[in-house]
């Protein structure tokens, strides 16, 4: 399994001198600019699906929009769909033959879902894809007590309920209901509000689908949070074992007049984890707010990340709205609102090479030491920038002493960009080092490294451990003959 030494926080390290941490945010590809032409929409997903060479965008149209006028008026949604060859330029088509439906591909038996995200599992090729949905009513005006599902389909388009067997949760949970294969733990595990409206992350997680674990809660607001500040939703991804989120703070009015709040900002804060159901707090955005009057001067979404069809790049499907959360939901707010058209949200795809949200920066001659590792297999990537400055790499015992052959002296200089640079040695090669102990070493000028990926196993102390996320001892290495020196460099 892979493993990546991650530069958000210096556990990993033994040593660190003139290194600055740097948190990035992805770029906003502006000629990306989606929105659907008849509804509000939100909740999005893009993948690059590989068997049709062809990304995919789902999002959820609000087809009845909710007020607060009187008695009020519930929200519904539908799940649409829209296709691009180079997840800038989307196209949509109806694929029901019912034209009243256009690009809708799923709204449920009931006529409406909420808070759909769409997960394609490579683990389960037969039900391609995935999605954990409340399912809704258009009929039922208490939408508290909704079932929570997970809905399969083998193309993306065509979704199958399953007679609601795949059921996670007994409450609407109005939110981004993101979900996913935990490899980590070895379950599948969804993201949800545990009731309407507790805007709290909570998770559960089952190895069938069908036995799912009670709710718990993972992230609650904080000190360092805004005042009276609620989680409105989060959405993750996993990647060469670690865990990157995209944490929603509703900064809220404080004076709203209602029983939960709709006014405020949302915006996503930057989390990591590594195991999906630990996280940490960056307390930094993963997004800037952009300039007054434009698309995300308020609010972000930040959804979904795949990777592009290169490998190199995450693609983040991104929301970025025109004005503030809820206002349209309130009549005397609606009367000073300039415009109420549908252009209101806009979709996005934003760009971040791979694995660089946050990475360590160089001052002057850097330098940093890991802790040691264990390879398990015959490759080791760096991840790393310094087209205008260098970097080298030395590997060493448990003793911080030069490995023979793999010292900075015998190390191949790297200048350039790469997301997988594999250090090079004059004489040695680091598969000869398979089975082996090491701790590395890199020295860096006028550059950022970002991670160092590989098969192999944290070694920190007494017994080598399966991964970051997963401290089981790793009792393949030495099974019940404890050998340390059969591990040691040569």
């Amino acid at each position: 399994m892979i493993n990546t030494i991650a530069f958000w926080d210096d556990f990993a390290l033994l040593q660190k001198r003139q290194m600055r941490r740097r948190y990035f945010s992805p770029e906003i590809i502006r000629e990306s600019a989606f929105h659907d032409p008849d509804y509000p929409f939100s909740y999005s997903s893009i993948h690059w699906c590989v068997e049709l060479q062809k990304y995919r965008l789902w999002y959820n149209i609000n087809n009845v929009v909710c007020k607060i006028d009187g008695k009020g008026q519930g929200e519904h949604f539908q799940l649409s769909l829209a296709e691009s060859d180079d997840a800038i330029h989307w196209e949509t088509r109806n694929y029901s033959g019912n034209p009243d439906d256009k690009n809708v591909v799923f709204k449920g038996s009931q006529g409406s879902v909420h808070g759909v995200m769409v997960y394609r599992d490579s683990h389960d090729p037969d039900r391609l894809y995935k999605c954990a949905a409340s399912i809704d009513s258009l009929t039922v005006a208490n939408q508290n007590v909704v079932p929570g599902v997970i809905v399969t389909s083998n193309d993306g388009i065509n979704w199958y309920e399953n007679e609601l067997k795949f059921k996670w949760g007994a409450s609407m949970s109005d939110t981004y209901n993101c979900f996913l294969y935990n490899p980590v733990i070895g379950e599948y595990q969804v993201i949800l509000r545990s009731v309407l409206t507790d805007r709290r992350i909570c998770t559960s997680h089952s190895p069938d689908l069908v036995h799912w674990s009670k709710p718990e809660v993972m992230i609650s607001p904080d000190s360092f949070d805004p005042a009276c500040s609620e989680f409105y939703g989060m959405s993750m991804f996993y990647d060469q074992g670690i865990f990157y989120g995209f944490l929603w703070i509703f900064d809220t009015d404080m004076y709203d007049r209602v029983p939960w709040k709709f006014l405020g900002n949302v915006y996503s804060e930057l989390v990591y984890s590594y195991d999906g159901l630990h996280w940490n707090r960056t307390h930094h955005k993963a997004l800037p707010l952009q300039e007054i009057g434009e698309y995300g001067a308020s609010m972000n979404y930040m959804f979904n990340i795949t990777r592009d069809k290169t490998g190199e790049n995450y693609l983040i499907s991104t929301l970025l709205t025109m004005q503030e959360h809820g206002g349209a939901m309130y009549k005397e707010l609606r009367t000073r609102m300039a415009d109420e058209s549908n252009e209101l949200n806009m979709h996005y795809t934003s760009k971040i090479r791979a694995g660089r949200f946050c990475g360590l920066q160089s001052c002057g001659n850097g330098f940093l030491r890991t802790k040691q590792i264990l390879l398990n297999g015959e490759e080791l990537t760096i991840n790393a920038k310094c087209p205008n400055g260098s970097m080298r790499v030395q590997l060493i015992d448990l003793y911080q002493k030069p490995v023979p052959g793999f010292s900075f002296d015998d190390s191949e200089l790297f200048f350039g960009d790469e997301t997988a640079w594999s250090p090079k040695w004059k004489k040695r090669s680091i598969s000869e080092l398979k089975g082996r102990r090491f701790g590395i070493e890199i020295e860096l000028y006028t550059g950022c490294v970002y991670g160092i990926s590989g098969d192999f196993y944290p070694f920190h102390g007494a017994m080598p451990q399966k991964g970051y996320g997963d401290p089981r001892i790793a009792e393949d290495v030495f099974g019940d003959n404890v050998d340390y020196t059969r591990c040691m460099p040569v």
